[in-house]
């Protein structure tokens, strides 16, 4: 079965009005996600983002889309596979890095499409995942969601009213450069303790949890760069068995110090690591 023609203006619709070349800007691709911006009365525009997975002979296999419209997210699959009676409610647990993600959603259907708003208690999960699914009767479903946190800033940065390529850019002033490096680390610990099986207690996991909201304020217009960063540096991998140790100081510390006593502790040990070997001439 393709999917439906009238599918992404039904989706479009549903996330924030009709989908006519009037009706939309493009603001800025993120990765595969296209980000579109609504104009509309109020200072704050309806935006979304909308990602499309095709087969090997081209045809739309599923659509992924992220809305942002009064401030909150919402989330719209289409799959090609799916016929649901049009406004019959359904609970399908969503799955994050293969766990569950808090309340189960309650997601309405209307023929190949799920559509559901994000509870903001899951969201900073969410944009952490490296995996999504969503969990049926028949077996769980996949869903890709690459470059997720990256888009959604520039979702939000959309929903601002911001042009997407500004004559002049005003950027926002760095952070110390310790408490970037403390929140660097941060994300990194993060990551493991939300994916990896390590040990650590509650009371560990809620003093990182609290450790990063409280920087989170004036890191959040670099956040997305830092991830890409911890990313690119595989620092969101699982510590093997013989950095368990390592793994664990770096959590005491991160819990312990301050954020210029742990950014002493990384210069000291920046300093202290053996520099590549020097060819003779």
């Amino acid at each position: 079965m393709r999917l439906s023609l009238v599918t992404a203006a039904m989706l479009a619709t549903l996330l924030g009005g009709p989908l006519t070349a009037a009706d939309r800007a493009s603001f800025a691709p993120v990765g595969d996600w296209a980000i579109e911006r609504r104009p509309g009365p109020s200072d704050a525009p309806a935006c979304r983002m909308t990602r499309t997975e095709r087969d090997a002979q081209g045809e739309i296999r599923r659509l992924v889309i992220v809305s942002l419209d009064r401030g909150g997210l919402s989330l719209a699959v289409a799959d090609r596979n799916w016929d649901f009676p049009a406004g019959e409610r359904f609970a399908v647990p969503m799955l994050l890095n293969g766990k569950p993600a808090g309340t189960t959603l309650i997601w309405t259907g209307d023929g190949q499409i799920l559509r559901t708003p994000l509870p903001e208690t899951i969201v900073p999960d969410l944009l952490s995942a490296r995996a999504l699914a969503l969990r049926f009767a028949e077996g769980d479903m996949a869903v890709a969601i690459p470059d997720l946190a990256a888009a959604v800033a520039a979702l939000r940065l959309c929903a601002t009213g911001a042009a997407s390529q500004p004559t002049v850019a005003v950027e926002p002033p760095l952070p110390p450069k310790a408490r970037m490096a403390t929140y660097t680390v941060g994300l990194a610990l993060q990551g493991v303790l939300r994916t990896c099986n390590v040990a650590a207690t509650d009371a560990q996991r809620e003093a990182v949890e609290a450790r990063m909201a409280a920087l989170r304020p004036e890191m959040a217009p670099f956040e997305a760069a830092m991830r890409a960063q911890v990313t690119k540096s595989r620092g969101f991998a699982c510590p093997t068995a013989d950095r368990e140790a390592e793994f664990q100081e770096a959590l005491r510390r991160f819990i312990t110090l301050s954020p210029d006593e742990f950014a002493n502790v990384i210069d000291r040990q920046a300093e202290a690591a053996p520099g590549p070997p020097v060819a003779k001439p």
